[in-house]
């Protein structure tokens, strides 16, 4: 899985590498400026909460870089944290608790068609934190899954080159060993889109 994401990693700094030198060869202003026009930036922070039976609060980061390969088309790496903590109080008074961490590391490529709307392709390698209960109380196990999200977002307002965004991911390729919906959504901003 760790080649897969090197493979990925030196395709996309092969692409941004090729299409600098198609802009130095075809004349074009490659003064830093137009490089950092280029460039952009972008994220979410995940939050979850869940109370019952079992308490469950999540919070993360998702940070992005993406380089415009045109003014509509972009890739580039996206990383993601994300801690959980689990509790749950067990039919014999005991209280249980977990907190591990998930973490994520992949390659996107959008294509925005529309000045609002883009279609957005992910690959994701995700270590997985999945909690599951045994007659020892709570259990972490961990699962990796590669990860292909293939959805839409909307771009809305934003002062001057924030903007912020919601994206519908479906993922074609879910893990067996979790319970995780393949239908995502995702809040971030972005700077420079």
């Amino acid at each position: 899985m760790r080649q897969i994401i090197l493979l990925l990693c030196c395709i996309g700094l092969w692409s941004i590498h090729s299409n600098a030198q198609i802009i130095k060869r075809s004349g074009e202003n490659t003064k830093g400026s137009d490089q950092n026009q280029r460039i952009w930036y972008g994220g979410n922070l995940p939050i979850g909460l869940g109370f019952g039976t079992q308490t469950l609060i999540q919070f993360g980061i998702s940070p992005m870089l993406g380089y415009k390969l045109t003014p509509n088309f972009s890739v580039g790496p996206r990383v993601g944290f994300l801690y959980s903590y689990y509790s749950q109080r067990l039919n014999n008074g005991q209280v249980v608790r977990a907190q591990p961490l998930t973490w994520t590391a992949g390659m996107f490529s959008r294509y925005k068609f529309v000045e609002q709307f883009f279609g957005h392709v992910e690959y994701e390698y995700a270590n997985q934190a999945v909690p599951y209960y045994t007659s020892n109380g709570l259990e972490i196990e961990r699962v990796n899954a590669n990860n292909i999200h293939v959805g839409i977002g909307l771009l809305q307002g934003g002062m001057g080159s924030a903007r912020s965004e919601i994206l519908v991911l479906y993922n074609v390729n879910p893990s067996p060993f979790t319970s995780q919906s393949p239908l995502s959504l995702r809040f971030g901003l972005n700077w420079h889109f």
